[in-house]
This record gives C-alpha cells, sequence and structure tokens, in this order.
C-alpha cells in the first residue's frame, strides 16, 4: 500500500490525469468494467448514438480509475487539506438541522469521489458506515485506519454490524450506506432503475422502518480543483412500508445525481441482472 502514500504527495491534477491515463487503459483492453460498461451504457441510454455512447464510456472508466488513485489522497490528506478541496457543499444543512432526535441515513452512491464524503459526514457529528471486505490480506486494515482517522467508525455488513447501525440510529447519529450495491441473495427487490427492473438492496429501508431515520442522498462531484458535495432530499415514498416502493425512491434519487454528471456513476456494477433470468451481460 506504500504507492498509494505516494500518491498522497502528488498534486490533484497530476494524480487525475493518472487515472484518466488508467481508465482509457481498461477501455482498450476489453475488461470485464468495459463489457459491463458498455452494456449499461446501452441499457440507461439506448436513445443516445452508439458514437456518443463509446464517448460517455470511455469517460466513464476515466473516472472510475480516478476515484482509485484519489483514494490515496482522500486517505492520507490532512483535515484542513481535504476542506480546502470541498469547493461548494449544496444543502449540507440536512446533517445539522434538528430532526428530533431521529438519526440519519445517508446513502452514498457509487457515484463522484465518495471516499471525501467520510471526512465531511464525520466533521459533522458521529459516523458509523458500511464497509466492503476487500479479501485481501494486509489490504482491509489500512484501508479502514485510514478512512477512520478523521472519526467515523466502518462496520462489517454482518449481524453485529447492523446492530451498531441500529444503535447509531436510535442515538440519533449519522449512518453512511452505499445504495447501489448488487445485494445478497434475498436482501434485495426488483425496483426502477433508468427506466429498466434493477435488484435494489434493502439494508437501507429495515434501517428506516426499524429506526425511524430520516434519510437523504449524499454525492461529491468530481470537478477542476476539488469537488462539488450535494445533499438531495428523496421522496417521501423513501419511508414506505413496503420495501420495492422505497426502493423505487432511492433509485429516482440516484438518477437525479447521475443525470448531473452521467460519466461519473460507476457503470460497471451488474446492476440490470435479474435473478433467474437469462444473464443479459453475456
Amino acid at each position: 500500500m506504500a504507492w498509494i502514500r505516494v500518491l498522497s504527495w502528488l498534486p490533484l491534477g497530476l494524480v487525475r490525469w493518472l487515472g484518466r491515463r488508467l481508465g482509457e487503459l481498461i477501455w482498450v483492453g476489453r475488461t470485464r468494467m468495459q463489457k459491463s460498461t458498455c452494456r449499461n451504457l446501452e441499457f440507461a441510454y439506448p436513445e443516445l448514438d452508439p458514437k456518443e455512447r463509446r464517448r460517455l464510456g470511455v469517460e466513464s472508466l476515466r473516472q472510475t480509475a480516478t476515484i482509485y488513485v484519489e483514494s490515496g489522497l482522500v486517505w492520507h490528506w490532512s483535515a484542513s487539506k481535504i476542506d480546502h478541496r470541498l469547493l461548494s457543499i449544496h444543502g449540507g444543512e440536512v446533517l445539522t438541522e434538528d430532526r428530533n432526535g431521529k438519526g440519519i441515513v445517508v446513502l452514498v452512491p457509487h457515484f463522484g469521489n465518495w471516499e471525501v464524503l467520510s471526512y465531511y459526514f464525520a466533521s459533522k457529528g458521529p459516523l458509523t458506515a458500511l464497509y466492503e471486505n476487500r479479501r485481501i490480506q494486509g489490504i482491509e486494515e489500512e484501508v479502514n485506519s485510514a478512512r477512520e482517522r478523521h472519526g467515523g467508525r466502518l462496520v462489517p455488513p454482518t449481524r453485529a454490524g447492523l446492530r451498531t447501525l441500529l444503535l447509531a440510529l436510535r442515538r440519533g447519529e449519522l449512518v453512511a450506506v452505499l445504495p447501489d450495491q448488487v445485494p445478497a441473495r434475498g436482501n434485495g427487490v426488483m425496483a426502477d432503475f433508468m427506466k429498466r427492473r434493477a435488484l435494489t438492496g434493502t439494508l437501507s429501508h429495515r434501517l428506516i422502518q426499524q429506526t425511524g431515520a430520516r434519510a437523504c442522498l449524499a454525492t461529491a462531484i468530481r470537478v477542476r480543483g476539488g469537488f462539488e458535495v450535494w445533499f438531495d432530499t428523496l421522496k417521501d415514498a423513501v419511508y414506505d412500508a413496503d420495501p420495492v416502493v422505497s426502493a423505487n425512491a432511492i433509485n429516482a434519487g440516484i438518477e437525479l445525481a447521475i443525470a448531473r454528471a452521467p460519466s461519473q456513476y460507476q457503470w460497471e456494477y451488474k446492476r440490470f441482472r435479474v435473478p433467474g433470468e437469462d444473464d443479459v451481460y453475456r
């Protein structure tokens, strides 16, 4: 992981240049990421000319690769340096307004640079977030330590981790969840996304229903010189007892965020695979 620390010493512009070149290599290499990105863009933007979709696909992989190299900066930069790169905050008052003691579930899709958001959340109050086990010895502990150094707490997606999230929300704290990961069997529903059916996780719905927490969507768009942070309120349907209705509201919020910068969404996830049906990604 020494290479990640080295990246933190480089200028932001150079790191982003390296990320874009890496993304272009992923594209020309006809990798799994490239193929999934192309397929997803066909589903999400059927009205686009193939050449336009190709341009969007190339730029998407440039942006996705950039998040990997930018992580070295975010994980090792000082709080003041990160703060300097947060060029504007839209709707951030949602984290500090009076919620009558209720916690808030902050939904953070794979868009822009979600790593920079953990610092901002932790600066506004106690934060607990789920993390994905990287299954690579020696990386998980170092990455989690870097992510927690500004005060947030990471928990694994286990029963114990879920209990920790519930307790945090009942104390009126912040909980961050990635709402667009492909869920494990039995933990998702089919909901509308980009005018198609997509398997959508129900963890956020369960947290909201069991604690009465509020919910919002947060994204950090990559812009020249830094990031723009956006907080979006979700449709009231997100609080519906029906998990499908709630999932539709969450996906609608993600679509709103994507519309601001379509290339900054991670299109390589196989979100349109339907369990029990032919794999549309083959």
